[in-house]
């Protein structure tokens, strides 16, 4: 569980098997490094030959004399039909002799459970998994890295963000709207005013738009539609557009709705319309799918450059997702195996929101600059039921409400999901995560880096609570950089990008002075998640488009 002081406790979700008994930690702790056994009830007597992990009894082999072959009397676990030998080759346990205390063990459960365990960090523990194996329909133990906050390798990753060379040519996926249209000056001149600024009921704008009526305008809808079903991205570039509200429209011809940037973690500011992209200059921006850890996230959203004095800066770059989705399941590609483990364990995304209110009352005693988002900015109200509700209902997350003597009254919410999504574009399951979701996202972020990082808003697991080790998380940065595309921006350059076919980040930007850089975010339109389609992990040859050799960083 993570607490104000710090990350103290971990909460082990696992599904109990119909035939697996109730039973303690400790019990297993000996043998895998876990916590100390002193807590289990046990009793010194003459202990009937068990299975360890189960508790099943097990079929006892007569006494051998001397030399006897013990291959010829082996021993089986009672409840599995696992052979023994020295361990039970069910739970990996070392089998007590006849005269070792033994813990006591409960009945066994009836029905398969959901239950959940609290654990300190301490190295490792086992767990087991829902992995069938051989002709029994039993768990097989696995052995799960708990570390303890001082014992993670917390050393910050910088992206690389591309080979030097786009995956994806930009001729491919670049309108020069100058060149497609020489008679326009802007594309301010096929947008028409509907009048309405705001977001309707229904979620659509119905403000400036591109005059679809226009064969301009039906060009350029055109054009962007067939890119980006092929690809998952376009940009629009020499639009001569000034004005927030012409490049949003241009954003439009894809998406008619949006959404309110509503339990989001950036801290987001709206600016004429549109959000700004909500992180410090600095601060380099991860690779990441936009709010892909709660369950309500969006189909796309749109970039546009309201300002950039000096365009040899402030790059952001597209990763094509398709590409690093093959690369990180590919078994060649790294050493740590974690698209596997990814795509079988999924991932849990922890956040600390703090209270805006505990900061107001104590200007004096609190720091601002260590707070990445409060709750009420994140769910935009200040009614911490109507925010745990938001969260609740409408973005799938668990929540809890813990005091923290440094931030005051802390949101703590938890988000177990698939570490991929069914992308109907490409009929195939795609990499949907990224470590932009871990403390290392502050790694450059004034203020915040400063903490911790176990005090850090943001941790990311595996599924099962499993930490991610630093070479893991370094292989899933490498997948996103081979798989980069770099976007140049000029004022008025509007971008439009599938969320799922594609991941976004950017360097750390050092302007000069007197220069200026400002993007701003449409979001597109609700996608509630679904997770992954079980039979669509192969990559069907549906995507050719714009892709080259895999280049292994």
């Amino acid at each position: 569980m993570i607490r104000g002081s710090g990350i103290i406790n971990n909460t082990v979700r696992r599904a109990v098997a119909t035939e697996a008994v109730g039973r303690t930690r400790p019990a297993l702790a000996p043998f895998l490094g876990g916590a100390n056994p002193a807590a289990a009830a046990s009793v010194s007597r003459v202990a009937e030959p068990i299975c360890g992990f189960s508790g099943a009894k097990l079929a006892v082999a007569p006494k051998l004399s001397v030399g006897a072959n013990v291959g010829a009397t082996p021993r089986f676990c009672g409840l599995s039909g696992a052979r023994l030998f020295s361990t039970c080759g069910f739970s990996g346990q070392s089998l007590p002799d006849e005269t070792e205390p033994v813990t006591e063990f409960s009945a066994p459960r009836p029905n398969f459970t959901e239950t959940t365990e609290s654990v300190d960090y301490a190295g490792s523990i086992a767990v087991e998994s829902q992995k069938e194996f051989g002709s029994a329909d039993v768990k097989e133990a696995q052995t799960l890295w708990l570390p303890h906050p001082s014992e993670e390798d917390s050393t910050p990753i910088v992206p690389r963000w591309w080979t030097g060379e786009n995956a994806v040519a930009e001729s491919e996926f670049v309108i020069d709207a100058k060149k497609v249209f020489p008679n326009l000056t802007s594309l301010a001149e096929i947008c028409v005013d509907n009048g309405l600024d705001d977001i309707a009921n229904d979620g659509v704008t119905r403000a400036v738009k591109i005059d679809t009526n226009t064969r301009e305008g039906e060009v350029l809808q055109r054009l962007m539609k067939e890119i980006y079903d092929e690809l998952g991205m376009v940009s629009v570039r020499n639009t001569g557009l000034t004005s927030a509200k012409d490049m949003k429209a241009v954003v439009k011809c894809l998406t008619e709705s949006e959404i309110l940037y509503e339990g989001g973690a950036n801290p987001r500011e709206a600016l004429e319309n549109v959000y700004d992209t909500g992180a410090p200059l600095e601060s380099h921006i991860h690779y990441h799918h936009e709010m892909a850890y709660i369950e309500e996230t969006v189909t796309n959203l749109g970039f546009v450059c309201l300002e950039n004095t000096d365009v040899s800066k402030g790059h952001t770059f597209m990763a094509d997702n398709v590409k690093a989705t093959d690369m990180l399941l590919n078994p060649t590609f790294g050493s740590t195996g974690v698209g596997q483990k990814l795509k079988e364990k999924g991932l849990c995304y922890i956040r600390k929101l703090p209270d805006r209110q505990h900061f107001l009352d104590n200007p004096d005693t609190t720091d601002p600059s260590f707070v990445y988002n409060f709750w009420q900015t994140s769910f935009l109200t200040e009614d911490p039921d109507e925010a745990a509700e938001i969260a609740r209902t409408t973005k799938g997350l668990e929540v809890e409400w813990v005091d923290s003597p440094i931030f005051g009254r802390y949101m703590v919410t938890k988000h177990y999901t698939d570490a991929f999504e069914f992308c109907p574009y490409t009929d195939r399951n795609l990499l949907f995560s990224s470590i932009a979701d871990d403390y290392m996202w502050f790694d450059a972020w004034p203020g915040v880096k400063s903490l911790p990082h176990e005090e850090r808003p943001l941790k990311l697991n595996f599924g099962d609570n499993e930490v991610m080790s630093r070479a893991e998380k370094q292989e899933f940065v490498n997948a996103y950089d081979a798989a980069g595309v770099r976007l140049p921006w000029s004022k008025g350059d509007v971008a439009v990008a599938c969320n799922i076919r594609t991941a976004h980040g950017r360097p750390a930007i050092h302007l000069d002075d007197g220069d200026v850089r400002q993007l701003g975010v449409v979001l597109g339109p609700v996608m509630r998640k679904k997770g992954v389609h079980h039979d669509k992990w192969e990559s069907p040859a549906v995507r050719n488009f714009g892709r080259g050799d895999a280049v292994w960083l």
